[in-house]
C-alpha cells in the first residue's frame, strides 16, 4: 500500500528521481529503502541492498504484545555479536535450511529484560507446524513462519484465544 501511494505521489504531484528517493529514505532511517521497493532483499551494514529474485515463500504470523522494547535498553546488554553473515549475501541464504541457522543475538537479552516475550515465543514454537519463530530486531514483534496458509490461520486463532489483548495478523513473504 505504501509503495502504491508513493507511486501515485511521484506520478501526479512530485517529480522526483530514484536517487533523490534514496537520499530522503536514508535521512529517515537506514532500512526505509527496503520498504520503498518491496522485494526480497538484504540491507548490508555498509548500506548496500542485495535483491533476490527467487526466494522461499512463507505464510507468517506477526505478534506484537501490548508493550514495546526499548532499543537502547536491549543494546545496553550486548556483550558481543555473532559474526555478521548477511553482509555477504548469497543466492541460497534465503531458503529454509539457511534461515533455520540464523539467530537474533538480541533475543536472549530481550527475553531477560521482558520475560513475557519468552513466554510468547514458547507458545508460538509449540503451535502446530511452525517452521521457525524469531523476534524482529530488538523486539518486541515476534514472527512465526509457516509453510501452509491454513496452519498460519489456525495459529492466529489459537494465539488470539490465549492472548486477547495482543495484536496479531497474518501475511506472507514476497
Amino acid at each position: 500500500m505504501y509503495v502504491q501511494i508513493l507511486d501515485v505521489l511521484q506520478k501526479k504531484f512530485i517529480k522526483i528521481n530514484q536517487k533523490k528517493i534514496i537520499q530522503i529514505s536514508k535521512l529517515i532511517g537506514s532500512d526505509v529503502i527496503l520498504g520503498i521497493n518491496p522485494k526480497s532483499a538484504i540491507l548490508s551494514s555498509n548500506g548496500i541492498v542485495k535483491k533476490f529474485s527467487k526466494t522461499s515463500r512463507f505464510n507468517i504470523l506477526l505478534i506484537r504484545p501490548n508493550f514495546g522494547c526499548s532499543t537502547k535498553n536491549i543494546y545496553s546488554g550486548v556483550k558481543n555479536f555473532s559474526k555478521p553473515i548477511l553482509n555477504n549475501p548469497r543466492k541460497n541464504m534465503m531458503n529454509l535450511k539457511s534461515l533455520l541457522k540464523y539467530k537474533n543475538d538480541l533475543e536472549k537479552i530481550a527475553f531477560t529484560k521482558y520475560p513475557k516475550l519468552k513466554i510468547l515465543k514458547s507458545f508460538l514454537v509449540n503451535l502446530e507446524n511452525p517452521l521457525l519463530v524469531r523476534m524482529t530486531g530488538s523486539g518486541s514483534v515476534l514472527v512465526a513462519y509457516f509453510q501452509k496458509k491454513q496452519d498460519c490461520e489456525l495459529a492466529k486463532v489459537q494465539f488470539k484465544r490465549k492472548f486477547k489483548n495482543y495484536w496479531c495478523n497474518t501475511s506472507n513473504t514476497i
